[in-house]
């Protein structure tokens, strides 16, 4: 378990490099390891949400010193990044690192639950009733994809470019859901990093939700990354709370990833 926890960090951090690496120049984004530790530091100045702006991969076995919390807001702070997330695992071996989270301010706001899956078994998808179809993005329609994941999560027009920057990108493949006329829904990416891939980006449409946009796009993701010779694959997405369905999550399961963990997300202040 320990060894497959820290093989899901290590691509999460490796998959944010390519990401921010795709950021618009002085977009303020950097993946800096973090002296001491196996962990690694998140920063985009571009984007001030905890969600790009966080701490992956402490020891669970062990606290949070204070001089290593110092240290880390000091690195949000020069950067004019007012707050960041310190993740903690949701696990019986990791309670030492999230009492010394809460002892030292950390604030719980949910988590994300991680997934990976083995692609040597990668097997055919689940029928799925759509009149929904797959192709990849043509060049031409970094703007489509774009529009698509700023409409979807409701990001400002100043990460337009950012969310356009995939299409077309070394390593980097888009695919796009598409309705009647060839008009895309929704749009999803795959970060092929030699033998480990990444799926996230996706993103459906309001008004084109509930018609297995992302069913499929999970599925085409999953076979070019065995296409391209990934032996890995590996998504994260938001932690559903007691009693709550989200769709994102029966998406991931359907599609045959196996669930590594839930990963627990404590609030700081960086002054």
């Amino acid at each position: 378990m320990h060894h497959t926890l820290d093989l899901s960090e290590r691509l999460e951090i490796q998959s944010r490099r390519y990401l921010y690496a795709a950021a618009p120049a002085g977009s303020g984004g950097a993946v800096t390891g973090l002296p001491g530790t196996a962990a690694a530091m998140l920063l985009l100045s571009l984007m001030p949400s905890p969600i790009m702006n966080r701490v992956i991969g402490l020891p669970g076995d062990a606290p949070l010193a204070p001089s290593t919390l110092a240290s880390i807001r000091q690195a949000f702070r020069k950067s004019g990044l007012p707050h960041f997330w310190i993740h903690a695992w949701d696990l019986p071996g990791h309670a030492t690192l999230r009492d010394s989270l809460a002892a030292q301010g950390g604030e719980l706001q949910g988590g994300w639950t991680k997934f990976l899956y083995e692609l040597d078994a990668l097997t055919p998808p689940p029928a799925t009733d759509t009149p929904l179809y797959v192709r990849a993005a043509r060049p031409d329609e970094a703007g489509v994809s774009g529009q698509i994941i700023c409409r979807s999560f409701g990001m400002p027009d100043t990460l337009l470019p950012w969310m356009s920057a995939f299409v077309g990108r070394p390593q980097w493949q888009v695919f796009l859901a598409c309705g009647a006329d060839d008009v895309p829904v929704a749009s999803g990416a795959v970060l092929i990093a030699g033998a480990q891939a990444w799926l996230g980006i996706g993103a459906t449409l309001p008004e084109a939700r509930g018609q297995g946009a992302q069913q499929l796009l999970l599925a085409t993701r999953l076979a070019a990354a065995k296409a391209a010779g990934c032996r890995l694959a590996s998504i994260e997405t938001e932690a559903a709370e007691p009693g709550e369905h989200r769709h994102s999550l029966s998406n991931i399961r359907r599609a045959g990833f196996r669930e590594v963990g839930t990963r627990l997300n404590y609030l700081f202040k960086a002054d």
